[in-house]
């Protein structure tokens, strides 16, 4: 029995973050809700309740982060992680100090200056940062999740754990993959992941920065196919 795609969203994302092209990949891929709780452990849990069975995990950016959860959490039932624009460590200090500015501004209703200036834009590579449709659709999916889905995420990605010891320890195929104009999760970031990782293999899309599924979606999903062509035993 093959098993069940889980799509796992970045901070801020919806089910839109995964295009035709990334979805035609997979068969029977079902998405996760990331919107309810406010820690990592909790999503990994929510996620893994989802559905019953061997899973293979498909997370961007914080989805990323909660399915190498997933995989600590119920090694038995990750078949294998697809993890892109992924970081390993607990929030940088930096970003950890920002963000309950963040949190208070967006509960007194600066939602849509955050996303709008603060967030999705800097996530993109120079020649997607005036592509008007890309930008409204980071927006509205922002705008739609809300103030309350905000925070709790923002939470979740402040308290998390360095989880640099449990990739060491990862027993399935994991495929690392970024945009090479990532400057949020940079490529050498996904390189050292992949060396920490056993049975890893990590790719660098060239034109693409942070939100790598929504900027060149073809070659996102191509080289999620061929990964799990070569892998296909491994999931059977």
């Amino acid at each position: 029995m093959q098993p069940t795609p889980v799509l796992l969203p970045g901070n801020m994302c919806d089910a839109r973050l995964w295009t035709e092209a990334v979805r035609a990949t997979f068969s029977g891929a079902i998405d996760a809700d990331l919107t309810q709780d406010d820690s990592i452990e909790a999503m990994a849990e929510r996620a893994l309740a989802a559905t019953d069975g061997q899973l293979l995990a498909v997370g961007f950016s914080m989805g990323a982060i909660v399915a190498v959860e997933m995989a600590v959490q119920a090694p038995e039932r990750i078949v294998g992680l697809v993890l892109s624009g992924y970081n390993a460590t607990a929030d940088l200090p930096e970003r950890a100090a920002h963000r309950p500015a963040q949190q208070s501004e967006v509960r007194a209703g600066g939602l849509e200056r955050v996303l709008v200036e603060e967030l999705k834009p800097n996530y993109l590579a120079a020649q997607n940062r005036k592509d008007n449709s890309l930008l409204r659709l980071l927006r509205d999916m922002g705008m739609d999740l809300g103030a309350n889905v905000f925070v709790r995420q923002s939470e979740a990605l402040r308290l998390r754990g360095d989880r640099r010891d449990a990739i060491a320890a990862l027993h399935m195929p994991v495929l690392y993959i970024c945009g090479g104009e990532d400057t949020l999760c940079p490529p050498a970031w996904h390189q050292i992941w992949a060396n920490l990782t056993p049975k890893s293999q990590f790719k660098e899309i060239s034109g693409a920065g942070h939100m790598l599924p929504l900027e060149a979606p073809k070659a996102f999903a191509a080289t999620i196919e061929n990964w799990l062509t070569i892998n296909e035993k491994e999931f059977a």
